[in-house]
């Protein structure tokens, strides 16, 4: 308790920074989405998924890992690619590439698929940025010092005090 007395936020509370309160990992999944689709809504005036999208799913993707809990850096390190998986084919089924008579035709399957494919690289690049970055914050800036001790060593500990 004398913790939040203090002023100072928890450890698995904390974002990167050590005196502000992380996000939630549900709203760090939001930042990310939010920031990626202002990029989609950029490159929309160009009718195609371009350099406004690479950047904002790279910064929004990094910005959360950054902002979210010490608890939910997991969910921050995996969304670039279920993130990538989600967003690009329903922008394109959005904008109605390969529409057709057919729901799911073979062309529209291929019109939704191949941009996906062609953003293979950004979705590498950005996890392992992410990742690396999750790692970091997890076991350099920020290591658990309040692990239980194994149960041989609480063992022995309550018998030296008897």
């Amino acid at each position: 308790m004398s913790r939040r007395r203090s002023g100072r936020v928890p450890a698995e509370d904390r974002s990167v920074l050590s005196s502000l309160r992380g996000l939630p990992a549900w709203t760090a999944v939001l930042l990310a989405a939010a920031i990626s689709l202002t990029g989609v809504a950029i490159d929309s005036l160009s009718g195609e998924l371009g350099a406004a999208f690479t950047v904002a799913f790279f910064v929004g993707c990094v910005l959360a890992v950054l902002a979210v809990a010490r608890r939910s850096v997991f969910v921050a390190g995996v969304q670039p690619p279920i993130m990538m998986a989600v967003l690009v084919p329903l922008v394109y089924v959005i904008a109605g590439v390969g529409a057709g008579a057919e729901l799911f035709s073979r062309s529209q399957i291929v019109a939704i698929a191949l941009p996906l494919a062609t953003r293979f690289p950004l979705m590498i690049a950005t996890t392992v940025v992410v990742v690396a970055l999750a790692l970091i914050r997890a076991f350099i800036l920020e290591p658990r010092t309040s692990r239980p001790a194994p149960r041989g060593a609480r063992y022995t500990a309550s018998h030296a005090r008897r």
